[in-house]
Parts: C-alpha cells; sequence; structure tokens
C-alpha cells in the first residue's frame, strides 16, 4: 500500500460524527483565540507569549529528567512516567505500512504482558481496567520509518540539479528566488514518483526536502538515496491508530483493549527553516519547539496536547540518539511506547476515549495549536491570585 491509497483510508474517519464535532469545536475555539489575541494590548500580548513559552520550557525539563535510569521501569512524571523503547540489534526493515503496523501492536502486546505484573507489584490500588485496556496509552514514531515503509526515498540527481543559473539544493530552499524555487517544484513533481497523485502544494514538497535525510542506511535498497520526510502526518498518525488498536485487540484475542492510542511522528531535525516553509503564522512569530520538528499527532487536541507530544518526541529522540540509522551503537530504537505512573494520570491528563481522533488536515501547526490554548491562557492570566491571609497562618 503506498501512500496515496493509505490517505484515502482518512475518508472513512473523516465521515465519523465523533470526527465531525471535533472539527466544529476545533474551528470555534480557534477562530475565538485568534479574535482574543488581535484585539489584546501589547502588555496582554506579552503575557500571553510569556505564558506559552513557559509551558514549553517545563516540557523542555520535564523531557530532560524523564530519561529511562537503569533497570527502573518507572521514571519521570504523568504522561513520561512508563517509557518503554523498542530496541533491535539491527535496522528493522520493513517493506510496508501494514508491516510497521503488525511490529508496533506485537510489541505493544509483548512489553505490556511483560512489565504488567511490576506495575501490579508497584501499584497498591486496583489497576485490573488498566491492565484491560492495556499499559501504553501511546507510541512516538521517528520520521524516518515513515518514509522507510512508504519507500519516500530518492535519487540525489533527482532533486540537486541547475534551474536556469542556480543549482539548486534543497536543504537551501529559502536562498533562491521565487520563481526558481516555483521552477524546481514544477520540474521535481515529475521525478519523484512516490508523491505520485498526491494533490501535493508547493510548501508541504519544500517542507519534505528540507527534512530530508542524506544518509547511509544500513539497508540495501536505500543505499545512495535521500530519504523524503512524510507528508500529511496528522492523517497517517490517525490512521495508523485506529488500526494498530484494532490489530492490539485481535492480536491479543481481545486480553488488552485500548480505547485509542495516541501516535505522535517527529523529526530529529530543528524546526525553524521547516516553519519558515510552512509559513502558517498567524503572528509576527510561530511558537516553535525548538530541537526537533513534530510532524503529526493523532487525537484531538483535548485528548492528548501538542506540548506532550512534543514532551514525548524529545524524550524519544533522547533515547533513540537522535538518529535511526546510526552505526556508532549497537542497537536501534524504530519507536517508543509511553504509559502513565497512576491510571489516574491518565484519566486527568488525557482523555482515552480520543486518542484516536484526526487532529486536522496536513502536518502539525504550532499556530493553530496555540490559538486553541490563548482562550485559556487569558483566563488564566485575568484571574486575580488568591491572596494569602496571614491570620489564617499564624495564629
Amino acid at each position: 500500500m503506498n501512500l496515496t491509497s493509505y490517505l484515502k483510508i482518512a475518508d472513512y474517519i473523516i465521515g465519523n460524527d465523533e470526527q465531525q464535532k471535533w472539527n466544529e469545536t476545533l474551528k470555534t475555539k480557534v477562530l475565538k483565540g485568534i479574535e482574543i489575541y488581535k484585539s489584546a494590548s501589547t502588555d496582554k500580548k506579552r503575557k500571553i507569549w510569556d505564558d506559552i513559552q513557559g509551558r514549553i520550557r517545563t516540557e523542555e525539563i520535564k523531557a530532560w529528567y524523564s530519561t529511562p535510569q537503569g533497570e527502573s521501569l518507572f521514571q519521570g512524571t504523568s504522561i513520561s512516567s512508563l517509557t518503554i523503547p523498542y530496541t533491535v540489534s539491527e535496522p528493522i526493515n520493513l517493506d510496508s505500512i501494514t508491516e510497521l503496523e503488525n511490529q508496533i501492536a506485537e510489541s505493544y502486546i509483548s512489553f505490556h504482558n511483560k512489565n504488567v505484573s511490576k506495575v501490579k507489584g508497584a501499584i497498591q490500588e486496583n489497576i485490573d481496567q488498566w491492565i484491560d485496556q492495556g499499559l501504553y496509552y501511546g507510541v512516538v514514531i521517528c520520521s524516518k520509518i515513515i518514509s522507510q515503509v512508504f519507500d519516500l526515498s530518492v535519487s540525489q540527481n533527482d532533486v540537486i540539479f541547475n534551474v536556469n543559473s542556480y543549482h539548486v539544493d534543497p536543504h537551501e530552499i529559502l536562498s533562491y528566488p521565487d520563481d526558481i524555487r516555483k521552477e524546481y517544484f514544477d520540474e521535481c513533481r515529475k521525478k519523484l514518483f512516490c508523491f505520485k497523485d498526491i494533490d501535493l502544494n508547493q510548501k508541504e514538497f519544500e517542507s519534505s526536502l528540507v527534512l530530508a535525510d542524506i544518509s547511509k542506511p544500513k539497508i540495501k535498497k536505500f543505499k545512495d538515496k535521500i530519504l523524503l520526510a512524510p507528508v500529511r502526518c496528522n492523517e497517517i498518525a490517525s490512521i495508523l491508530s485506529h488500526r494498530i488498536v484494532k490489530k492490539i485487540k485481535e492480536k491479543s484475542y481481545y486480553n488488552i483493549n485500548p480505547k485509542s492510542l495516541a501516535v505522535v511522528i517527529y523529526d530529529t531535525d530543528t524546526p525553524y527553516t521547516y516553519h519558515e516553509i510552512m509559513d502558517k503564522s498567524i503572528w509576527n512569530d510561530t511558537p516553535v519547539l525548538p530541537g526537533l520538528t513534530v510532524l503529526g499527532s493523532s487525537g484531538s487536541i483535548d485528548a492528548f496536547r501538542w506540548l506532550y507530544s512534543y514532551r514525548i518526541s524529545l524524550l524519544s529522540q533522547k533515547i533513540q540518539k537522535g538518529s535511526l540509522f546510526s552505526q556508532v551503537h549497537k542497537y536501534y530504537i524504530p519507536f517508543v511506547f509511553f504509559g502513565v505512573l497512576v491510571w489516574r494520570d491518565a484519566e486527568i491528563l488525557l482523555d482515552m476515549d480520543s486518542l484516536s481522533i484526526l487532529r486536522y488536515f496536513g502536518n502539525i501547526s504550532p499556530d493553530l495549536e496555540f490559538a486553541y490554548l490563548i482562550p485559556d491562557i487569558v483566563k488564566e492570566i485575568q484571574e486575580p491570585f488568591t491572596n494569602i491571609s496571614w491570620d489564617q497562618i499564624i495564629k
């Protein structure tokens, strides 16, 4: 199944009543957020930005302190507590998206069965519901795994060539005049059969190329080729989520029954050029998440926050040593599973019914995510702090 046919599965997801309800909620709250921001004073805008930057920094700190230590099963807090990397001695040679779905489902079941007795021993309260639904609420996948299974690869000569007097290298695409970029896009589209029949626009195309990996992975079919970054990652994540959940239930003979599964796709490259290409900014600047690029996530924003996807992507990147195909290390980690410290964390922080919803079309947009947060941020800013009454404390 190529990327084109896989994306068509999203048509069935879009028609779901729950999905339609979420789409309306997203639109209403994003428009409200934009309206609030545009009418805000300079001082209030600064406070909004200070708030979001503080939240971003908090996620970075939590990711830093959540790295697994030795044989310890739990580390970190809340959504990054139960962190289980899938480790293999050689890069897994996956030839199709179905193989990846099966690999994740089977690994999920294996890790669940391996760790369920340890979790039972560590938690005093009854966790039967947690065990029935599965210990892990989500999985983080390096983007080049998605590129691998859809064979999003090209010869270097197909993307680095002369356009008029310019020798165009896609990693420097922003340095060329707009007309050269347009001509380059038109010419490249004829050569890149991996995106055949996808109505790819120029921004999506350039974003894929700027995150392309000019490496020589230890997989024969990718020798001397460039791996492109995947596109439409929110759709891919949502489809993966629906299909993997179904496979987990079937392959476990319904002993494990996840309500839904958060799937996050990230790229190890820093996001500044990528977001400049996407040019989605509603503001003077866009709230970039430093250190990596979160390309896609399943789940409504209420079910799985954008900043959560950032935290667990940072943690996954640190565990994976930043390279899927690194031959320096003696192991390879294509994806990482995540669970909570205690089940009530999931009930409080996540909407376990909605982790498979299609967030919105395309890749993650920090602008949309930020706009959605603004009404809540402003409410918190405007609510006065409760004054401490010393008379109540000191008698």
